[in-house]
């Protein structure tokens, strides 16, 4: 029961919503995103850290020499063999650099901010990509339906044709008329199938989905759906504000203008503090009387330091000075990609509600075209049911019925589509929207 169970729960067909949400938690692009989010974090860290802790490093050694030294006891110049070990704790911190602690902790701030904005975009995009995939296949699931549909009438059609031919009710054109009509709808139906498998295949594609798994997707689709009124300028000040790109943009900017602060601050000189211990002992393998114990040893030579230096810089070949004039020039490039970006993001928000509005305009004809057409096509099948229209006129009407369908299916979806991103714009993510 549980096999069975977990089975149906695998097999249910998935919405939009689902797609996107399987598509964004098998996203390489999103893992790879995430690990970038996990290195800004070790970064924010280490600027903590470097900042407001000091850096302790401890040694030990053991050297072995030989060679003419003094006899402490006679002061007799002999020839010893000497091992001595030491051992030292030495711990720096640097009081002040140029403020270049402080400002890397927030540059690591801000770097971990455009992180997580960059994820949500890279979200978005993949959202946005399912979105349009879905759609097209589903554009094609309800033409290859309407193709099956008449693929199926028209074998009836002919088995009836075939039984009034037998009857003597019905001539060999008849027979023919339906045969070629029968194999006009199958090839039809042919083509919308190819399509519907390939539309599958890209929204595989998309969703990181296994191309060998069987994918079900649900297709009802809200036909009564109607967007809601919104400002364009309300909706254009929202996006230029909290859109990831102009956000990402916005932290660039401030990133380049930390980064040529503490280049010119790197003009000053430098504090730092250092303090340290350490001791040795020495050991005469051939002449033990000479060594003293270990814990005397290491108790008598043992000794601390503190001490505090100043770096002035003074001639470094203009390196300083030439880094402070690369980092302007990158600040005035982050400046002008920043009111770049925000151009673009207007003038994409305006754009996009001239597309929603231009969909709705054609949502609104092809729907009245395909009800009117869905009436001539019911009436013209009755009648070439009947005999009483040729095939030639029939499939006329059959022909701008299906174009009429697939306009309609066509201006419903792009008509969802453009919407959506309207409202993504108006900050609504698109998993939020369906």
């Amino acid at each position: 029961m549980l096999i069975t169970a977990a089975q149906t729960a695998a097999q249910a067909p998935m919405g939009i919503r689902e797609c996107m949400q399987y598509a964004v938690e098998n996203s390489t692009k999103i893992a790879a995103e995430d690990e970038r989010i996990n290195e800004y974090s070790i970064e924010r860290r280490d600027a903590l850290l470097n900042a407001f802790t000091p850096s302790v490093n401890a040694s030990v050694g053991v050297m072995a020499s030989s060679g003419r030294i003094p006899d402490p006891g006679t002061n007799i110049n002999s020839t010893l063999k000497t091992i001595q070990d030491s051992y030292q704790i030495r711990s720096e911190i640097t009081l002040f650099n140029g403020f270049n602690a402080v400002n890397r902790i927030k540059i690591a701030k801000i770097a971990l901010l455009t992180g997580k904005e960059s994820r949500e975009a890279k979200e978005d995009e993949i959202c946005l990509q399912t979105i349009q995939q879905f759609y097209h296949y589903t554009y094609y699931s309800k033409m290859s339906a309407l193709a099956q549909l008449q693929t199926d009438n028209a074998a009836l059609s002919l088995q009836r044709v075939m039984r009034e031919y037998e009857l003597g009710n019905k001539s060999q054109q008849d027979v023919l008329e339906k045969e070629v009509f029968e194999a006009q709808a199958q090839y039809t139906f042919a083509e919308y199938n190819a399509q519907k498998n390939k539309a599958l295949m890209e929204l595989k594609k998309v969703m990181f989905y296994p191309a060998d798994q069987n994918l079900a997707i649900d297709t009802v689709i809200n036909a009564d759906y109607i967007a809601e009124p919104s400002d364009v300028a309300a909706t254009a000040q929202t996006a230029v504000e909290a859109n990831s790109a102009t956000v990402s943009a916005k932290n660039t900017l401030e990133i380049r203008q930390l980064e040529l602060k503490t280049a010119r601050w790197q003009m000053l000189p430098s504090i730092g503090v250092e303090a340290g211990w350490s001791t040795y002992h020495s050991y005469y393998p051939d002449n033990s009387g000479m060594s003293a114990s270990f814990r005397d040893d290491f108790k008598n030579n043992a000794k601390k330091y503190i001490g505090i230096g100043v770096n002035i810089p003074l001639y470094n070949r203009l390196s300083r000075v030439s880094n402070i004039s690369r980092k302007k020039a990158e600040y005035k490039i982050a400046s002008y990609e920043y009111d770049e970006k925000l151009r673009e993001i207007e003038n994409a928000v305006y754009a996009a509600y001239d597309d929603a509005l231009s969909a709705e305009k054609s949502l609104l004809a092809a729907k009245k075209s395909a009800e009117l057409n869905q009436k001539f096509f019911d009436a013209a099948q009755r009648k070439f049911e009947l005999g009483t229209i040729s095939y030639i006129d029939y499939n006329e009407v059959y022909n701008n019925y299906l174009e009429s369908q697939a306009k309609y299916y066509n201006a419903l979806f792009d008509y969802r589509i453009k919407n959506a991103v309207v409202d993504y714009y108006r900050g609504k993510a698109y998993l939020e929207q369906f």
